[in-house]
């Protein structure tokens, strides 16, 4: 993927987005409703994405709580589930340039730090340092001070 091309269906979330910040929620849920049929993923408009986010084969399945942050230049597999941690209220707060493989499941109020990778199927539940490669059930740091030019692939 080329960075000046923005995926429709991040063009369709922040259609979205602006329409819940503005207060015109019936209308942003209708396109939220379109997100879930089309691309089967719920990718609800509250949720923050920062500049050039890509998912992968368009979002297929993935699940974002509404309270999820992603920062800029992220890439986000399919099947992969940012949720929160019933009863404590929050969500993943993905920072810049990390990339989360397939299927990955990162939960509760945690934060993914700048330049790290999360692999497929990986259960992530604590904070993450920034530039680490991630792996595991539950997720484990198995690599520290990576450069993430090294996994990115574009």
């Amino acid at each position: 993927m080329k960075k000046d091309k923005k995926q429709f269906l991040v063009t369709l979330h922040a259609c979205a987005h602006w329409l819940h910040h503005h207060k015109l929620r019936f209308i942003s849920r209708i396109v939220e409703i379109f997100i879930r049929l089309v691309y089967t993923a719920t990718l609800p408009a509250a949720v923050t994405l920062g500049k050039n986010v890509h998912f992968g084969h368009n979002g297929l399945a993935v699940v974002l709580n509404p309270l999820s942050r992603i920062g800029n230049n992220c890439m986000i597999g399919s099947h992969v589930v940012l949720g929160g941690k019933f009863p404590v209220k929050g969500a993943p707060l993905l920072e810049d340039d990390v990339i989360v493989h397939a299927g990955a499941k990162i939960i509760g109020k945690i934060t993914i730090g700048k330049g790290s990778v999360i692999g497929a199927n990986a259960v992530v539940l604590t904070d993450i340092p920034s530039r680490s490669l991630v792996a595991g059930v539950p997720g484990t740091v198995k690599k520290s001070g990576i450069n993430i030019d090294d996994y990115r692939e574009w």
